[in-house]
C-alpha cells in the first residue's frame, strides 16, 4: 500500500489481538470512565454519562453503528448529557484498519470524527480499493479531504509510536473483557446488544443519568 508501513506494529499487534471480530461477543463487567493517552473527547468532558466505543473502521457493524446510533448519541452530546470517546479496536485488515485510525489522529483533535464518519460512510469503497490493489490511494485521498498532504499522510502511515499507543489501547480493551466491534461501554460498564439501536441507546443513557 503506498505510503503505508506498519509492518513491525503488525508482528506485536496480532499477537494482542489474537483477533478481534467484527460484531463478536464480549465478557466482562468493568471498564474505564477516565481519558486515557490517545484518547479524543466529543462533547463537554464534565457530562455526567461516559460513552467510549471500541471499534474498527474495517467492521460493517461499526459502520452501521456509525450510521444508525451515532446521530442520536451525537444529539445527547449536544444536550450536555454525554461525552463520547472513540477508541480503535481493529478487526481484519488490520493493516487498513490502523491505518484509517491513524489518519484520523493525524488530522487532529478538530477533525478526528469527520475523519471517522468519511471513512465509515465510504467503508464499502475502501474494501473495494483493497480488493483492486489501490487501497492506499483511498486512504490518502481521505487524508487529503482532511488536510494531510501526501508527505503528512506517509509520516503518519508509518509513525511507529502511534502504532504502539493505539495497542497499548488494544490491550486495556481486551482486560476489559472486549472481543468484538462495536463494543458500548457506558459508565464503565459493557452495554447489551440494545445499545447498537437509536432506541436503546437513549433509554441506557436515560438509566445512567437517573442512577
Amino acid at each position: 500500500m503506498t505510503g503505508m508501513n506498519v509492518s513491525k506494529w503488525l508482528i506485536s499487534a496480532t499477537a494482542a489481538l489474537a483477533l478481534a471480530a467484527c460484531g463478536g461477543s464480549n465478557s466482562g463487567s468493568g471498564g474505564s470512565t477516565g481519558v486515557v493517552e490517545g484518547d479524543v473527547v466529543l462533547g463537554d468532558a464534565s457530562a455526567p454519562v461516559t460513552i467510549i466505543e471500541y471499534a474498527s473502521i474495517t467492521c460493517s457493524h461499526c459502520a452501521t453503528f456509525s450510521q444508525e446510533v451515532m446521530p442520536t448519541i451525537e444529539e445527547r452530546v449536544d444536550a450536555g448529557d454525554v461525552k463520547f470517546i472513540f477508541r480503535g479496536f481493529p478487526t481484519q485488515p488490520v493493516e487498513i484498519a490502523m491505518a484509517g485510525h491513524a489518519i484520523a489522529h493525524c488530522a487532529g483533535e478538530d477533525r478526528f470524527y469527520d475523519v471517522l464518519h468519511d471513512l465509515f460512510e465510504n467503508q464499502t469503497n475502501i474494501f473495494q480499493a483493497a480488493r483492486t490493489g489501490t487501497v492506499g490511494d483511498a486512504l490518502q485521498a481521505t487524508a487529503a479531504r482532511h488536510g494531510l498532504d501526501e508527505a503528512e499522510f506517509r509520516a503518519c502511515t508509518r509513525n511507529q509510536d502511534l502504532y504502539e499507543q493505539m495497542s497499548n489501547v488494544i490491550r486495556d480493551a481486551q482486560a476489559q473483557g472486549v472481543r468484538g466491534t462495536p463494543t458500548i461501554f457506558i459508565n464503565g460498564e459493557i452495554a447489551g446488544p440494545e445499545a447498537q439501536t437509536p432506541e436503546g441507546i437513549n433509554e441506557l443513557i436515560d438509566a445512567a443519568l437517573a442512577e
